[in-house]
C-alpha cells in the first residue's frame, strides 16, 4: 500500500509550488483601479513658450519635409504617432511674455488645451527622463529632432521647474 499524504503535506507542497511560480513572475497587473498621478505644469508657460518654441518650433506637429517627413506626417497626424497627438492652431498671442493676452481660445476642447493635455502626459518634473525630451533625441523615435544642447531644451527645463 502506498504511503498516505497528509493534508498538511499537500498544502506545503502546493504553497512551495505557488511560491516558485510567483517568484518567476516579472510583471504586476495593476488592476482596474490604477491611477496615474495628475501632474500639473504651468499652462501659461506651455501656451507661450513650450508649444511655439519646443513643439511647433521643432516641427513636432508638421514634421520637416527637408528631413524626409511626410507633410503633416508627424504629431498632427494621430494615425502616424503612438503618443502625444497634436492639433494645429493659430499661435496664442502672449504679447512677447509668458502669459496669454486673451484666454478666449484656451478653454476646454480647444486645440491648444488638447495639446497641453497631450504634452503633459509625456512630461515629468525630471524632464531628462520625460518622453517629451528623450524621444525627440532619437530614442524610440523615427529620427532625432533635437540635441541635448539645443536651446529649445531650456524651454522644456523651465517648464518642468515652474510651479
Amino acid at each position: 500500500m502506498p504511503p498516505r499524504s497528509s493534508p498538511r503535506g499537500v498544502a506545503v507542497l502546493l504553497l512551495s509550488l505557488a511560491g516558485g511560480l510567483l517568484g518567476a513572475c516579472t510583471t504586476i497587473d495593476p488592476g482596474p483601479t490604477l491611477v496615474v498621478p495628475n501632474e500639473s505644469f504651468n499652462e501659461d508657460y506651455f501656451f507661450c513658450q513650450v508649444e511655439p518654441v519646443y513643439l511647433f518650433g521643432k516641427g513636432c506637429g508638421s514634421g520637416d519635409p527637408a528631413a524626409g517627413d511626410a507633410t503633416n506626417g508627424c504629431h498632427f497626424n494621430a494615425a502616424a504617432v503612438s503618443g502625444m497627438p497634436l492639433l494645429q492652431h493659430d499661435p496664442i498671442d502672449c504679447g512677447g511674455g509668458d502669459r496669454p493676452v486673451n484666454r478666449a481660445g484656451l478653454g476646454a476642447g480647444s486645440p491648444a488645451r488638447a495639446n497641453l493635455q497631450a504634452a503633459t502626459l509625456e512630461m515629468s518634473r525630471d524632464y531628462l527622463t520625460a518622453p517629451i525630451y528623450v524621444r525627440p533625441l532619437g530614442a524610440n523615435h523615427p529620427r532625432a529632432v533635437i540635441t541635448a544642447d539645443d536651446p529649445a531644451v531650456a524651454v522644456l527645463r523651465e517648464w518642468a521647474e515652474r510651479p
